[in-house]
């Protein structure tokens, strides 16, 4: 009996939008689109909170990543730093990590929310 149970609720879940393949990046802009998406939301801040996506270029970064820093918008007269981290999105996956940018190493994976 359980078993017949199993088998719908597992096919449910495997269809839930929170269970979709990995979908592959091909662009520096679709990559900032995904690390914008993702960091704003774990941060509860709209993605408009986002400036700007400072890009690294691929042949200077990690093989495999768009790396890129997010900058917030300046909200007072005089700014320091608008850096909000750096990010890196893997290419086949779509997944986006904090990136150590000193050893060129991803770092704790952003999750979607």
């Amino acid at each position: 009996m359980l078993r017949r149970l199993a088998i719908p609720i597992l096919a449910v879940a495997l269809a839930s939008p929170g269970c979709a393949t990995p979908q592959p990046v091909t662009s520096a802009q679709s990559a900032c689109a995904a690390a914008t998406e993702r960091v704003t939301a774990e941060r509860g801040l709209p993605a408009s909170h986002v400036a700007v996506c400072d890009h690294i270029p691929e042949e200077s970064g990690r093989p495999g990543y768009y790396i890129m820093g997010l900058r917030a918008h300046c909200r007072e007269e005089l700014c320091g730093s608008t850096l909000m981290g750096w990010y890196g999105v893997r290419k086949t996956t779509g997944e986006v990590f904090e990136f150590d940018v000193t050893d060129w190493e991803p770092g704790r994976r952003v999750a979607k929310k």
